[in-house]
């Protein structure tokens, strides 16, 4: 088995797999970015979209202007998931897509995700950006033929 694929499967997934309505709204707009070989913000990503999760007491609509600690959480582990779902599918991050409105690059959670999953030491490697970029490119090549 890959293992990239086994270190995601060691992940647990605390909101992603709760509502597949979500999942399936985060998944198309990354998608439509990709089509379009452009970037996302999380905002944009996010915007208008209600969780409904099992495991928080109400439907929970995010606040692009003002994010809480779990909404970063909640969308993290979507992002995760996502990527593990497009690693399985086409070996590459989808997440990569989805970016900053203030400096255009990924969040910390997408680093986190590489060296959680044993691509990079610590969050601050070199390797990062180049990580990052390839699987954009990836992404925007596979998305604009599927």
């Amino acid at each position: 088995m890959d293992a990239i694929l086994q270190k995601f499967g060691d992940i647990n997934w605390r909101y992603a797999t709760g509502d597949s309505k979500a999942l399936a709204t985060l998944e198309e707009r990354i998608a439509a970015a990709g089509r379009k070989r452009s970037l996302i913000t999380y905002s944009e990503l996010v915007r208008g979209v209600t969780f409904t999760l099992p495991n928080i007491q109400k439907p929970r609509t995010i606040d692009v202007v003002d994010w809480q600690e779990l909404d970063r959480a909640i969308v993290g582990d979507f992002l995760g998931y996502i990527s593990m779902r497009s690693y399985d599918r086409a070996r590459l991050f989808s997440s990569a897509l989805v970016v900053s409105k203030m400096d255009g690059s990924p969040g910390e959670g997408f680093y986190n995700l590489l060296k959680e999953l044993g691509l990079i030491p610590n969050v601050r490697s070199a390797k990062v950006l180049d990580i990052w970029a390839e699987h954009v490119a990836k992404a925007h090549t596979w998305f604009a033929k599927h």
